[in-house]
């Protein structure tokens, strides 16, 4: 997603009311306290401000059929955003959903188009199947493909989707597209885009990745948990500081003298591949760097990666941090039910699940590395739903308009709804978390690891960080260097592999 968000978006929001191997993981904030006043003449009255002519005013494209094949999967209990998509048949009475029915309908009438969607439950491990089946076909079946980002990833260098880049109407300068996701998928590419991101997928807000904290347990343990968001106001939330927080949390609720899954943490997670790429990505490590001709090479092997890895093993292997190994489900309860005060692998679309608990929570960003780090970094789930035109698909022109159409009236609409009425209104339970979701929603960046990291021997998570994390060890070098070499040959492959496209 776009890190950084212009002041229009933000008044906008609130005046509304080769062989691929596939194996899932898991800026600045615009200013809020701002004053707006209508200019007026020397009567006092307010003057008339004429509004621009819909650019899109009179296209019709005959009742054409815009058939999309959308996720309706549900990974791990948060649901999928399927509904963010496909309208339902009627208004309902439910904010999103009547916003996506009208979005939805407002676009058919304006471009004289009919919306045709096809469920599809598939993950993706197969997804790249069914995708792959009907494009090498040459099968003009679908118009859109809305699905995982980390599969349509390793099938965007495959000669299966169009380049958007070039397609008439789409105009990926707007704030409604996230062109810097969509960029970090493209190898920085001035030119080339081959799967869409903006505020027509609701998913990647949905998926993005956010630390909660029990507000009642915290306010016992510290003074206030205000102390908290201004460490995040003041730039200085950070993994030390997380770490301190957590350290003496620990209690043997049972007093069995063993630490197990009822007793009392300052952490719960899973596991360690999932829980722990936001952490990774949060801390702002330099991925990839780019030789003049553009190709990519790995440049991780540096001070910062030691520190990180040495700072994850303190994080979950600590004392006061417990793996819930046994399912996402079971780490969550232990938040719902008072066991742990910071809560690790939950998204944005966690406050779906927490609105009916009984204690107060809150929401933060992940924690920076350290306080030279200029900005908070959100990661957005792999299995985040992007978007693809097929190359099959034979009317591009009339998807540039529709989709160009779709992103913007989600802006105005849909995402509103959801965000300002659905997330800070009814399930963020302060104006801090407010300000928090704002945090998080206008820094989600850095997808090429997520989205690639596999493919290159998975190096860029996997290998380098993850795998030493669960064997609790802190060299990262000596790890590093063993699987460089074969990640860069892949990354090399790779960059080929987009380059030579169509």
């Amino acid at each position: 997603m776009k890190t950084q968000r212009t002041l229009t978006l933000l008044l906008a929001a609130l005046m509304a009311a080769g062989t691929f191997t596939f194996a899932s993981c898991g800026g600045d904030t615009p200013a809020t306290d701002v004053q707006t006043n209508a200019p007026t003449n020397d009567t006092g009255a307010v003057e008339e401000v004429t509004a621009e002519p819909d650019p899109f005013e009179g296209f019709d494209f005959g009742g054409e059929e815009i058939r999309m094949l959308v996720s309706a999967n549900d990974y791990d209990g948060r649901g999928s955003s399927n509904y963010a998509i496909k309208h339902e048949e009627e208004e309902s009475g439910d904010v999103v959903k009547d916003a996506v029915y009208k979005r939805n309908m407002n676009v058919e009438e304006l471009l004289n188009v009919k919306f045709v969607f096809t469920d599809n439950e598939e993950d993706y491990t197969v997804i790249p199947k069914t995708v792959s089946k009907f494009v090498t076909a040459g099968d003009d079946a679908y118009d859109l493909i809305i699905h995982d980002l980390f599969p349509l990833s390793t099938l965007s260098v495959q000669n299966t989707f169009l380049n958007v880049y070039d397609i008439p109407h789409l105009d990926f300068s707007k704030d409604y597209w996230y062109d810097s996701y969509m960029s970090g998928i493209s190898f920085a590419s001035e030119d080339q885009r081959y799967l869409l991101a903006g505020d027509y997928f609701l998913d990647i807000l949905r998926t993005a990745h956010a630390i909660y904290f029990n507000k009642d347990m915290f306010n016992n343990m510290f003074e206030s948990a205000d102390e908290l968001y201004a460490h995040v106001d003041n730039g200085t939330w950070t993994q030390e500081v997380f770490l301190q927080y957590i350290e003496n949390a620990y209690q043997d609720i049972n007093g069995d003298g063993t630490a197990d899954d009822d007793d009392q943490y300052g952490f719960c997670t899973i596991n360690y591949w999932g829980p722990m790429i936001p952490w990774v990505i949060a801390s702002e490590i330099n991925f990839l760097d780019y030789e003049s001709d553009g190709a990519p090479y790995f440049a991780m092997n540096n001070e910062r990666s030691v520190r990180l890895l040495e700072n994850l093993v303190e994080i979950f292997h600590g004392k006061s941090t417990h793996n819930y190994s046994a399912s996402v489900e079971a780490c969550t309860n232990a938040f719902i039910n008072g066991k742990s005060l910071f809560s690790g692998y939950q998204r944005v679309s966690s406050l779906e699940l927490f609105r009916d608990m009984d204690i107060e929570f809150g929401i933060l960003p992940y924690p920076k590395m350290d306080e030279k780090q200029e900005n908070y970094i959100t990661s957005s789930h792999d299995t985040a739903n992007v978007g693809a035109i097929p190359m099959t698909c034979s009317k591009a022109e009339t998807m540039g308009a529709v989709l160009e159409v779709l992103a913007r009236e989600s802006s105005k609409n849909v995402v509103p709804a959801y965000y300002e009425t659905a997330l800070k209104v009814k399930y963020a339970r302060d104006d801090q978390s407010s300000r928090m979701l704002d945090l998080i929603r206008y820094n989600i960046t850095e997808v090429f690891p997520i989205a690639f990291g596999n493919y290159c021997n998975d190096l860029p998570l996997g290998k380098a960080f993850s795998t030493p994390l669960q064997g609790k060890k802190t060299d990262f070098v000596s790890n590093y260097v063993k699987f460089e070499d074969k990640a860069q040959t892949k990354l090399d492959e790779l960059w080929e592999a987009f380059n030579s496209q169509e």
